[in-house]
């Protein structure tokens, strides 16, 4: 593990004022990012999974979770797209306990939005969101650069979301489309 938790930062401290202006609204969007987006590119938003397995958390999110080193949880990651671009690379890291009862269902999302389930079954809870901007010594950045032409110096949020006495974490990269977007440069194609 090459980065620790003191990286993610709460989103109101300074950091975040190093963020492209129209990106801050994404930062701070206080609700679903899914449904926002799903207002941005009408008619053209959808999910890509790229996994859904069993598997070990970074360091910092079997931290953030209050996780035994070693301990796998379900990861589930996904694109969320507007038309052909992935706007934001989503990573859930879901302990085992979690997904007993009722929220077994996380395991069979498919290209069901993550947070469609989050945001209307269940009564939660979330955490203060936490931003960092990732840098190519970051664990969450090298595993993304194999997915997908993240730039050093992205933006990313993740909060833990409590449902029915079970917690689950949310990490969510922004990618250069929204950026470009959110920036009006390429507002013209959706």
């Amino acid at each position: 593990m090459r980065v620790g938790a003191g990286r993610w930062r709460p989103r109101r401290l300074p950091l975040q004022r190093l963020a492209p202006p129209l990106l801050r609204q994404w930062l701070d969007e206080p609700g679903s990012l899914t449904r926002r987006m799903r207002r941005g590119c009408p008619g053209c938003f959808h999910v890509e999974v790229l996994s859904q397995q069993w598997g070990p958390p970074f360091l910092d999110e079997a931290r953030r979770l209050g996780l035994r080193h070693g301990r796998w949880v379900w990861l589930r990651e996904v694109f969320l797209c507007c038309g052909e671009g992935a706007w934001i690379y989503a990573r859930s890291a879901i302990p085992r306990q979690a997904l007993q009862g009722r929220l077994r269902a996380l395991r069979q999302l498919g290209r069901q939005p993550l947070g469609r389930v989050l945001f209307g079954r269940y009564p939660v809870r979330r955490t203060k969101i936490e931003i960092a901007r990732l840098g190519a010594s970051d664990d969450l950045y090298c595993h993304l650069t194999r997915r997908t032409a993240a730039a050093p110096g992205c933006w990313a949020r993740r909060s833990v979301f409590h449902i029915a006495g079970h917690s689950l974490l949310v990490t969510e990269v922004f990618l250069p489309e929204l950026v470009a977007w959110a920036g009006g440069e390429c507002r013209g194609n959706h």
